[in-house]
């Protein structure tokens, strides 16, 4: 019995090293018309030519293939034995089935909940065979135990660590981080409260720029501007009574996504405005702002220039002396 599987989060399969699990069918995204099944992605230019790189990422989930039809969809896949690192970091057991969504969307430049929405098919399970349950030692399931307990520390870690790292590269990281040096160069100072509170604001504003930016680059997904250009070449050439309504309801639409794109580029760009004022607010509170070589009022190298040019006259007078 065949049972539909998600993309959006992991599955945890009931099966032991030995056992067997068939994954088939495919899914497809009008991003760029790739297709992928469980194992492989055929590239939307070139059908014909798979590669690897499909919707799961099967050695992570502790799945090795045993039996692969490619022209078909179809997979067979066993557990390798091993621990998958995926299924430990998030506190179920091995083997499952690990989407590599994020990977996917990231290479299209999309978030996944964005290129989720473009995908077109399925992808279901059937045939979970589990060979009979070894005894194993209690001490053994101890160790394991304790082992698996590390791996996911370890794993959660690293997971934690890439989720920060690539945080702090978004547009919305890099203001936050900018604030953050912004606020330390100023603080203590009671003459910059009001700059304190402009600052904030600005943090403020970053959100709701990028809350926009999120909104339009979801809705920019859902449009096919291919399609829509289409249509309106063929209602424009028509002669059917009701193609001009039609054309201008189509060209309301393509206006429409042009200012969603508008939109999506203005918060873009006012997210670097507020990045780059945050940075020049840091430079500008420093206390050193302003430093010369040559000090006004009195400068120490100047003074020692002139002792040196009066011990200098000093002798030259002494010389005269004695000369006479």
């Amino acid at each position: 019995m065949a049972t539909p599987l998600p993309l959006d989060r992991l599955t945890s399969l009931a099966l032991d090293p030995g056992g067997q699990v068939v994954v088939r069918g495919l899914v497809t995204t009008s991003v760029d018309g790739s297709s992928f099944d469980a194992a492989m992605q055929w590239d939307g230019l070139s059908p014909g030519a798979p590669r690897s790189g499909g919707l799961f990422d099967l050695p992570s989930g502790g799945l090795r293939i045993v039996e692969q039809h490619p022209e078909r969809h179809e997979y067979v896949l066993a557990a390798s034995g091993d621990v998958g690192a995926s299924c430990a970091a998030a506190g179920v057991q091995s083997p499952c089935l690990v989407p590599r969504m994020a990977a996917l969307a990231h290479e299209r430049l999309r978030t996944q909940g964005e290129l989720a929405a473009t995908l077109h098919g399925g992808v279901e399970l059937e045939g979970v065979i589990a060979p009979p349950v070894p005894l194993v030692a209690p001490e053994t399931v101890g160790r394991a135990t304790v082992a698996g307990v590390l791996v996911l520390g370890v794993a959660l870690s690293l997971l934690l660590v890439r989720w920060l790292r690539r945080r702090s590269r978004t547009a919305l990281g890099r203001v936050r981080a900018a604030a953050r040096v912004a606020l330390r160069a100023i603080r203590g100072d009671a003459s910059l409260d009001r700059l304190r509170s402009e600052v904030r604001s600005m943090l403020a504003r970053a959100h709701e720029l990028d809350d926009a930016r999120r909104a339009c680059a979801r809705r920019l997904s859902r449009i096919d501007r291919a399609a829509l250009d289409r249509k309106r070449d063929a209602y424009a050439r028509s002669s059917a009574p009701e193609a001009a309504e039609t054309l201008a309801w189509l060209t309301a639409e393509q206006a429409e996504a042009e200012r969603l794109e508008s939109d999506l580029s203005s918060s873009v760009l006012g997210l670097q405005r507020i990045e780059s004022a945050l940075r020049v607010v840091t430079l500008r509170v420093r206390e050193d702002r302003g430093t010369r070589a040559r000090i006004a009022h009195h400068d120490p190298v100047d003074a020692a220039a002139s002792e040196l040019h009066i011990r200098d006259e000093a002798r030259r007078e002494v010389d005269r002396a004695i000369g006479l």
